[in-house]
């Protein structure tokens, strides 16, 4: 199984609005899953929000609570800022640019961070980056919504991740699945708690975590 790419929309070619199958396929189980958690007010940051489509959906069915979408690419940033323009919200902010691979990035607090189908796609090191960037911008007590395929105990869980991790190292020896239980560590010593762990169609996995630890009271991670 390859990588997805964004195409551009059929009615939407001249607006610079793009169009991905697993958006579309994954957007009504992850804003079912989601919603026990967003919170009644505050900013929430979408990093590597992709096309925008999950970013304004959420706006639209989370209208109290304001949304910040985020990616590097810019053909994502100026399709996020399209859907924003085509939907109206009026609670999605302009599409920022931010690397969460960066080391010692901030441009918080946030009272949620939302992060769907980055951790397969990028290398451990960038991986431990992203989390400790997540719990350094989170609000105390927020919550990051992490979503994407995952192993556990190191094993696969459908003989699809299985051709869809090699494919991933073939192309970034670095890349590919990581183990649940790993990240849910590393997330552990950045001051995150696990909260949940939702099961998700196709094989795909939603992991809760919460801010645990005060800004004031801990060193930057």
């Amino acid at each position: 199984m390859a990588q997805e790419l964004p195409h551009p929309t059929a009615e939407g070619q001249d607006d610079g609005r793009l169009f991905a199958p697993s958006a579309a396929r994954n957007l009504a189980p992850i804003l079912s899953a989601i919603r026990p958690f967003v919170p009644p007010r505050g900013v929430a940051l979408e990093i590597a929000s992709g096309t925008g489509e999950h970013a304004v959906a959420m706006a639209r069915a989370f209208p109290d609570t304001i949304w910040q979408p985020t990616d590097i690419d810019a053909e994502r940033l100026i399709s996020i800022d399209a859907w924003r323009a085509h939907k109206g919200a009026q609670n999605m902010r302009v599409a920022q640019v931010l690397d969460a691979t960066a080391p010692s990035w901030r441009t918080g607090p946030f009272a949620m961070v939302m992060t769907v189908n980055l951790m397969h796609l990028i290398d451990i090191q960038a991986a431990q980056a992203v989390i400790n960037g997540v719990a350094r911008n989170l609000s105390p007590s927020g919550h990051w919504f992490l979503y994407g395929p995952f192993r556990i105990g190191g094993a696969f869980r459908s003989d699809g991740d299985r051709v869809f991790h090699a494919s991933l190292t073939d192309q970034n020896p670095g890349a590919g699945y990581k183990d649940i239980e790993a990240v849910e560590t590393w997330a552990a010593d950045a001051g995150l708690t696990r909260v949940d762990l939702i099961e998700m169609p196709a094989n795909n996995l939603a992991l809760v975590m919460r801010q645990t630890r005060s800004h004031l009271a801990r060193s930057d991670v």
